[in-house]
């Protein structure tokens, strides 16, 4: 069976280095555990060693000396004597690192209809959902991530709520991220490849736990929607198990099981996620007196690649003014 020799990460962080060269050639007989090209990440140059044995055949269009090359991607490969390379739809650096954490085999991954080459969307289609996720969330370890918190005075919104029955709090919420996304364009926007793209959709997805596993429904521009609109949307998507794409923002309450307040891991390739806690009285100061209001803690987390402390802070504080002063908005939504 044919050998794929790919760029192993070299660090954590690695996501590219520098093909350095080979240090054997094309039909060279290679042993296991013998040095078969140097590759340089930020930190360290080093020889990769040979995981088989058998001929090495490097393909026409290989990295030559010198060149980028990103995890994952496919160097050469290992054939036994009279082995041919098989034939294949072509496959991204991306989606070939992808395959292999997730344990999929490419050659069984189709691109999507009209696509000349295989994509990571194509790998996470074809995986488990379950490690779909962890891929995500590893991958979301790997950004910058800055955090904001904040409290939201909500009296008024429960009383709104409790009008509204049967929306609950993350309708209310998901109309509000979406709204505060329309205010803040700057927010909406992810990174890709080293460049920040703009969204132009307020997709809502929302973390939701059933049973052992983590789904994430996407309610469609819920900005645009009533609340019983977004209602009838949220149960829908959650009945159906999606795992939503494309959404500009997750929402992540844990405030029903008792958790006060929590930050929360992003969902790439989204920027920003907003982590809600428990509802619940607390001490605050009114007029240099100590009262208890009813608050609802929210936390911030924020791509600093895309989203940079003032705009981020910008719009958590356009969020929070929606949740206070409902009457001025959610009215007009019905």
């Amino acid at each position: 069976m044919p050998i794929e020799i790919t760029v192993p990460r070299l660090g954590w962080s690695m996501e590219e280095g520098i093909f350095v060269g080979w240090l054997k050639a094309d039909g060279d007989s290679v042993a296991s555990g013998e040095p078969l090209f140097a590759l340089e990440s930020e930190k360290v140059t080093m020889e990769v060693e040979s995981l088989d044995h058998g001929v090495l055949h490097i393909p026409a269009g290989a990295p030559a000396a010198g060149g980028v090359v990103t995890v994952g991607q496919l160097l050469g490969w290992i054939l036994e004597p009279g082995e041919v390379v098989p034939a294949e739809t072509p496959a991204s650096p991306r989606a070939r690192a992808t395959a292999k954490k997730l344990g999929v085999d490419i050659a069984n991954v189709q691109p999507r209809e009209g696509a000349q080459r295989i994509v990571e969307a194509d790998v996470l289609r074809n995986a488990p959902a379950r490690t779909t996720i962890a891929a995500r969330l590893e991958e979301s370890f790997r950004a910058p991530h800055f955090y904001l918190h904040a409290d939201a005075h909500v009296e008024a919104l429960a009383a709104l709520r409790h009008e509204h029955r049967p929306a609950n709090y993350n309708d209310f919420l998901i109309k509000a991220i979406a709204i505060a996304l329309v205010r803040h364009p700057r927010v909406n926007a992810y990174w890709d490849n080293g460049a920040v793209v703009s969204r132009t959709t307020q997709h809502i997805a929302l973390a939701a736990q059933i049973g052992d596993t983590l789904y994430t429904p996407v309610i469609q521009n819920p900005a645009e929607k009533s609340l019983a609109q977004i209602a009838r949307d949220r149960e829908q998507a959650l009945a159906q198990r999606s795992h939503g794409k494309d959404a500009s923002a997750t929402l992540s309450n844990l405030g029903p099981f008792g958790v006060d307040r929590f930050e929360a891991i992003l969902n790439p390739p989204q920027s920003v996620i907003v982590a809600v806690g428990k509802i619940a009285k607390r001490p605050v100061v009114v007029d240099d007196q100590v009262v208890a209001r009813l608050t609802m803690p929210i936390s911030l987390s924020v791509d600093h690649r895309v989203v940079d402390g003032v705009p981020a802070a910008q719009f958590l504080q356009t969020l929070i003014a929606i949740l206070e002063s409902p009457d001025s908005t959610y009215n007009e939504w019905e």
